[in-house]
């Protein structure tokens, strides 16, 4: 019966240190447009610099260009680790 108290009491401590909120998703998720996606869109696409103020609007084109099509990042000079992708998509999953 210990075994089983502490067990729960590390997977729920465990589950409360990765737990986010829709708001520390979004930071993470503008951490990941501002380093990786303006790094190009400054030069190529000025007028798609994403911005905290238009990052909501523009999540639908994003999921499109990157998870769908697959055209974003353009090119070999940008990649998203696997921890990016999957910070864009739990932002982007609750913004669709």
């Amino acid at each position: 019966m210990k075994h089983l108290i502490l067990l729960l009491t590390l997977l729920s401590a465990t589950h409360a240190a990765i737990a986010t909120t829709p708001e520390d998703d979004k930071e993470k998720a503008l951490l990941v447009l501002q380093t990786k996606c303006n790094s190009c869109h400054v030069r190529n696409n000025p007028f798609r610099i994403f911005k905290e103020r238009n990052m909501d609007r523009n999540a639908k084109d994003i999921y499109k260009q990157v998870f769908v099509k697959g055209r974003m990042p353009l090119g070999n000079d940008v990649k998203l680790t696997e921890g990016e992708r999957e910070t864009l998509k739990k932002w982007l999953e609750a913004n669709m």
